[in-house]
């Protein structure tokens, strides 16, 4: 039996966007919409869309809304996972003091 489409909830936005660019963090399952010109509106975050399929759903109602704007992605990536501790003593300065 097919799914029948959710309606997609557009964001408010301040102005009308040149482009819509899509994030996908791959590590946490989490996409991310921001726009060009930044003060157009500002980013949404989706979670749990690790494909990006919820946020490219979102950025082509946004262009059905405001023809002419382009869609950028999905970019994938992996967040960084911190840095790493430092263990032991710091190293002794070089030169005089």
């Amino acid at each position: 039996m097919p799914t029948k489409p959710t309606p997609i909830t557009l964001p408010a936005l301040a102005s009308r966007p040149e482009r819509v660019f899509i994030s996908v963090d791959a590590s946490t399952g989490r996409s991310t919409l921001s726009y060009a010109p930044a003060g157009a509106g500002t980013p949404i975050t989706l979670d749990e869309d690790p494909d990006g399929e919820g946020a490219l759903r979102t950025a082509n109602a946004i262009v059905a809304t405001y023809p002419g704007c382009a869609i950028t992605g999905p970019h994938f990536f992996e967040s960084a996972k911190g840095r790493p501790r430092r263990r032991g003593r710091p190293p002794e300065p070089k030169g005089p003091r």
